[in-house]
């Protein structure tokens, strides 16, 4: 059979021995060739700005809301007038500073897992899905710490959606011309400001709770969220170890014995084959998720529907009624005309919803109460969903970081150290920036877009607002301060899309299988560690992974060959697909 090294470009005799040389002298462990992991310090101070941002905007919202509370003790609202697109730009701003700062302290609370997994001897990928994995050994990251950090998740985007009211009360303060011209009356919710504040304030506090015990690097060895520094730091810190004989085994192949002969694979698994059970609940909840969302703009169509021929038929009491006036619209603005009707009201005292006085009312404190709580609940979903989509996106950034290391250039070159090979694109980079890896993550973007878009459309299609209604007690005094909700079909149609896109993106992380013989780790950190076998990097910081194998160390039918990584890119060649490998004895 013919040799397959006799595929690969040859060198002479000299580049050979030089070749094999310098191989062999870097085929060792981490150890010995002195590179040390990242501990990341710039990460953690980046985290401590978020931490001190998040906590500084806690502060400005419970101030502002306690003074609009002294102030407007009867309505709880401060007016405020500012034009509809503003109005727009505003609340999608501000679900998208939101989102950058709970992320950024969040962050801290994943690592504090990470680490805390890894001294319970439980940890096995980079990435794991925080709120929903707990530690009876570490504070932080108990169940009940997790389901606090969960409310507080929900509690900040559900306040978020309701910190400005649409003001229909006729305020004498207002001159009628700002609302003619194109201003739109608005309140800002006291009750939203402190909701948010304590929502902003239990995830600072969990996450300065996480930094204090992180204090120490035996708690925490890196901040770093590269799955190869992490496997590296594991290595140092003597929980994790190079098993030989494992150069081409994927994630998928954990549980395969080593020194077997393994063939490239064309095509790696997928993300759902390598954690089954975990992707399926996650998939499910995004279709779920994605069928309400449907489901919601149909039910809102239908009642607007039965309400604007019901309100045609009243006005038309002459004529002959029409079997039905109303018709199907897209505008993006409410509207009343009965034909035309486009959402459905939804008060928060059930006498206002009835129209019958017997039905009982809530006091204007209580309905506050209730508008906060109602929109948590509709943001619960969501924020759940796209919380448990974070991990699919993670696992495929870890892969995507893992994947760059693969050197697949044909060409060599008698010096180890050449212009074109320092300026080579690619290569695995063992320090990386946090900020730097999510900005070239296109995974990363689209789930940041979709958190402030998503959390930014559900609360521009359930509108609140404060007006007056029948306290249905006082004759002199029959009106008093109420809340109440308009649900817009067409802006819900818009989320039911995103929603949907939001189910489509996820499943196909989970489904998609990378092609190339590399084989497949998802950050699972075992993996990395057989798989490489040689941590020193070059000047850039970075490492290649290809065939490693030497002259004379293929067996005698030419087809056992090794695998493993080096800091040195010529002194890789590609993956031979029809050739065997076991890996190397060292």
């Amino acid at each position: 059979m013919k040799d397959p090294t006799s595929l690969f470009p040859t060198e002479n005799s000299s580049g050979d021995a030089e070749k094999e040389l310098l191989v062999k002298q870097r085929s060792v462990s981490s150890s010995e060739d002195g590179t040390t992991y990242d501990i990341a310090t710039t990460t953690r101070s980046a985290c401590i700005v978020a931490v001190s941002t998040g906590a500084i905007l806690a502060l400005l919202c419970f101030v502002t809301g306690i003074y609009i509370f002294a102030t407007n003790g009867k309505t709880l609202v401060a007016p405020w007038s500012i034009s509809s697109a503003g109005q727009e730009a505003l609340v999608l701003a501000v679900n998208a500073v939101l989102t950058l700062c709970i992320d950024g302290m969040m962050l801290v609370h994943s690592v504090s897992l990470r680490w805390a997994l890894y001294r319970d001897g439980r940890l096995e990928y980079n990435t794991n899905i925080r709120l929903f994995t707990s530690l009876k050994s570490s504070g932080p990251n108990k169940w009940y710490i997790n389901a606090l950090a969960l409310f507080c998740l929900v509690l900040s985007y559900g306040s978020s959606s309701i910190l400005l009211l649409d003001n229909q009360e006729i305020d004498t303060n207002v001159e009628w011309s700002e609302v003619v011209s194109g201003q739109t009356r608005l309140a800002v919710n006291a009750t939203a400001l402190v909701a948010l504040a304590l929502g902003l304030a239990g995830q600072a506090a969990i996450a300065v709770w996480c930094l204090t015990l992180s204090s120490s690097k035996l708690i925490v060895p890196t901040w770093s969220s590269n799955p190869l520094n992490t496997t590296l730091a594991a290595m140092q810190n003597a929980k994790l170890t190079h098993r030989p004989g494992r150069c081409m085994l994927s994630v998928h192949q954990r549980h395969e014995p080593s020194n077997q002969a393994v063939y490239p694979a064309a095509k790696q698994g997928n993300i759902l084959q390598a954690q089954r059970g975990t992707v399926q609940y996650i998939l499910t909840l995004l279709w779920t998720l994605a069928i309400f969302a449907i489901a919601w703009p149909i039910a809102v169509a239908a009642v607007s529907m039965r309400i604007g021929n019901a309100s045609a038929y009243g006005q038309a009491a002459t004529k002959e009624p029409s079997v039905s006036c109303w018709r199907f619209g897209f505008d993006w603005n409410e509207d009343s005309s009965a034909c035309f009707r486009n959402y459905v009201t939804l008060s928060l005292s059930p006498s206002a919803n009835t129209h019958n006085p017997n039905a009982g009312t809530f006091s204007y404190g209580a309905q506050a109460v209730l508008c906060l709580l109602l929109v948590c609940a509709i943001q619960a979903g969501q924020t759940i969903a796209l919380h448990c989509a974070e991990l699919l996106v993670n696992l495929s950034r870890d892969e995507a970081t893992w994947r760059k290391a693969y050197s697949n250039n044909s060409e060599t070159t008698k010096k180890r150290e050449t212009a074109a090979a320092a300026a080579a694109p690619g290569g695995a980079q063992l320090r990386t920036n946090p900020f730097s890896a999510n900005v070239s993550s296109w995974e990363s973007i689209v789930l940041f877009i979709a958190k402030a878009v998503m959390h930014w459309i559900i609360g521009r299609s359930v509108l609140p607002s404060i007006g007056l209604e029948d306290n249905g007690e006082s004759y002199y005094s029959p009106y008093q301060n109420g809340l109440q909700f308009d649900m817009v079909y067409s802006r819900l149609i818009i989320f039911a899309v995103l929603a949907i896109l939001l189910a489509v993106f996820a499943t196909y992380l989970a489904l998609q299988k990378t092609r190339g013989c590399q084989p497949a780790t998802f950050g699972h950190l075992q993996t990395l560690a057989d798989l490489v076998d040689d941590w020193e990097t070059d000047h850039n910081g970075r490492l290649w992974w290809g065939d490693k194998t030497l002259c004379g160390e293929a067996d005698s039918d030419g087809q056992t060959r090794h695998a493993g990584t080096s800091c040195d890119r010529a002194l890789l060649s590609p993956i031979y697909a029809g050739a065997a490998y076991s890996g190397m004895n060292t």
